[in-house]
């Protein structure tokens, strides 16, 4: 019997950059340096609907319930943008607050996906990608939600899929999910229902893509797992698949990080289904997988270790704070910059907002701590930090070094 051939679509990967980690922060010109701007990390009832055991938002003090007028965040972006960084607006839900995102940001991306040794830009990146927990679209006017994605360029709609699955492919019952606070996988089967109806029926001139996340820890990290994601959702009919690695922000589930051992058999594993099971979808890894076993990928070799603190950063607004004022008109403190883009630590500098004194419109700029970076280079180069995604490792030292003496 013949066996016959069948290329999947490439493995996407997040790339934040490729220069070398003992290359001096300094040295860098704005076009190196990629920035997640923060305009909105509120949960809940307004946003996302959701309350997420594991939320980075929830979980990191220094990011928890931070917003900026996104207006003014449309201004921040386009002016950073015009001095040359390449700016990625993040917020919790793009379909929150009645779709104001939508509207301000049309086609923009909230991080970069490339594919092969050529870091080619995958799919994902041709249109705009709208992020949701799912619970928006599960309101009477979702369609107008998704009308209005499309009128401003999105293409995309990213959801996070929280499930597991029996051998028959059926989703076991949400109680026994162990990450608490999640959009329900069964309605996020909904959800998917209701773009392939807009798409069908409304018949938009290029019909939405369907990205789906899932979270990979202790209780779905097997290879019959992800045989399982990959046939559940070839009947789902999506675009892209993409895993992240569950991590343990404000320390409520211990039990589900995996271990190094277990990353790198995930890659192994993840790797052979995709030389092995035709996919009609793409596959991709997010880098919080960090190092351990990424080269059973492929991939190219900076990839895993992510430039958070060197090529890439957040910015967190901040309460303004003045500090400076004169004849000139003011210089406030409106943001902090931080490197990791999970952790939001350690900071590394702030975001500046200069207001004339005749009322014209504000301009914006970035002071870095340029020592502060470079101490954070120095200890991902001397195995302080061993692992390619640091902040389970920083996070951990940091826990450390805050405990009450006993």
């Amino acid at each position: 019997m013949s066996i016959a051939h069948f290329r999947n679509q490439p493995i996407a990967y997040d790339d934040h950059g490729d220069i070398p980690l003992d290359v001096p922060f300094r040295s860098l010109r704005p076009g190196d340096i990629s920035l997640y701007l923060q305009l909105d990390t509120t949960v809940g009832r307004k946003t996302c609907r959701q309350a997420c055991a594991h939320c980075f938002y929830i979980n990191q003090p220094a990011a928890a319930n931070r917003s900026i007028d996104l207006v003014e965040g449309r201004r921040i972006m386009d002016c950073l943008a015009a001095q040359g960084y390449r700016v990625f607006p993040m917020i919790s839900d793009s379909f929150g607050r009645d779709g104001m995102f939508l509207r301000l940001f049309g086609d923009t991306h909230n991080r970069d996906f490339h594919q092969e040794e050529n870091r080619r830009p995958t799919k994902t990146m041709e249109r705009g990608d709208m992020w949701t927990s799912g619970a928006p679209l599960l309101d009477a006017q979702w369609k107008e939600y998704l009308w209005s994605g499309v009128e401003n360029g999105f293409g995309n709609v990213t959801i996070t899929f929280h499930g597991i699955l029996d051998s028959d492919l059926k989703l076991l019952p949400q109680e026994d999910y162990p990450i608490k606070g999640v959009f329900a996988g069964r309605d996020c089967e909904r959800v998917i229902a209701r773009i392939h109806s807009f798409n069908s029926e409304a018949q938009p001139a290029a019909p939405l893509d369907i990205n789906i996340g899932v979270t990979i820890g202790k209780h779905n990290h097997t290879r019959e797992h992800l045989l399982r994601y990959t046939a559940y959702f070839a009947r789902l009919g999506i675009s892209v698949l993409r895993f992240n690695a569950f991590h343990d922000h404000g320390g409520r589930l211990p039990q589900l990080p995996l271990t190094t051992a277990e990353r790198a058999q995930w890659y192994r594993d993840l790797k052979w289904v995709h030389e092995n099971v035709p996919l009609d979808f793409q596959l991709g890894v997010d880098e919080d997988f960090g190092s351990s076993g990424i080269e059973a990928m492929g991939f190219p070799t900076h990839v895993g270790w992510c430039r958070a603190g060197q090529q890439l950063f957040a910015i967190v607004p901040d309460p303004p704070q003045t500090i400076a004022s004169g004849d000139f008109g003011s210089i406030e403190h409106i943001g902090s910059i931080a490197a990791c883009v999970d952790a939001f630590q350690p900071v590394v500098g702030k975001l500046l907002r200069a207001t004339p004194a005749d009322g014209g419109q504000p301009t914006y700029k970035l002071e870095f701590y340029d020592e502060v970076i470079e101490d954070l280079q120095r200890k991902r180069l001397d195995g302080t930090y061993r692992d390619g995604c640091f902040a389970p490792e920083m996070l951990a030292k940091r826990s450390i070094a805050i405990a009450p003496a006993h």
